[in-house]
């Protein structure tokens, strides 16, 4: 989202990140803004039994964890690797200065963040009001809709696997599997491989 050669000019510091291993944890004060340099950012709240919710992935060149930065509020969520990872760390005052001078970035920082609100309440919809087949179609036309390289492709491999699937809907992953099967009977995807293929003939359904 920023180009990297105008991220170095206010010196951010690279973290360097293991499998699993937590950037921030959920209720600790914002101070800094982050960027995945490579490998893989998850965002996830658990609940009382150890159940995960993951808010969102992150990969090379996205930022996250932006709205709590802004106000200087605690993380509604922790960032960890789903792979070893290396992320862009850059404290508050230095990203209000890149900002400032560089009015592209800012808009796209705000395109980016209006459209993570769009998501969130998209989401929030499904969970609370609709089953588990109409939940996984939404999220996968969700990020097909919003993978530049999926739209010069006839057919779409879907990037997350069913556990993945699972902890983004609310949704167990045995009701994902179920459900998978579900909508490959009904035509509305395919699997080949173990994988989960969407093609654009399929992909229907206005949301």
């Amino acid at each position: 989202m920023i180009p990297e050669e105008i991220l170095r000019q206010y010196q951010p510091r690279i973290v360097q990140l293991g499998r699993d291993e937590m950037l921030f944890q959920q209720g600790e004060t914002a101070t800094h803004f982050h960027v995945v340099k490579s490998g893989r950012i998850k965002m996830a709240t658990w609940n009382d039994q150890g159940r995960e919710f993951v808010q969102g992935y992150f990969t090379e060149g996205e930022s996250f964890g932006e709205p709590p930065l802004f106000n200087h509020l605690p993380y509604p969520a922790s960032a960890l690797a789903v792979v070893s990872s290396e992320v862009w760390k850059l404290p508050y005052d230095r990203f209000v200065q890149l900002l400032r001078e560089n009015f592209d970035v800012h808009l796209k920082l705000t395109q980016v963040l209006s459209g993570r609100l769009i998501y969130k309440s998209m989401m929030l919809t499904e969970i609370a009001v609709e089953e588990a087949e109409h939940r996984l179609s939404t999220l996968i036309e969700y990020f097909h809709r919003n993978d530049p390289a999926a739209q010069q492709e006839s057919v779409w491999k879907v990037p997350f696997t069913r556990q993945q699937l699972a902890d983004m809907t609310g949704l167990r992953v045995e009701t994902v599997i179920r459900s998978i099967k579900g909508m490959e009977g009904k035509g509305a995807l395919r699997i080949d491989d173990g994988k989960i293929i969407w093609t654009k003939q399929q992909n229907h359904r206005t949301i």
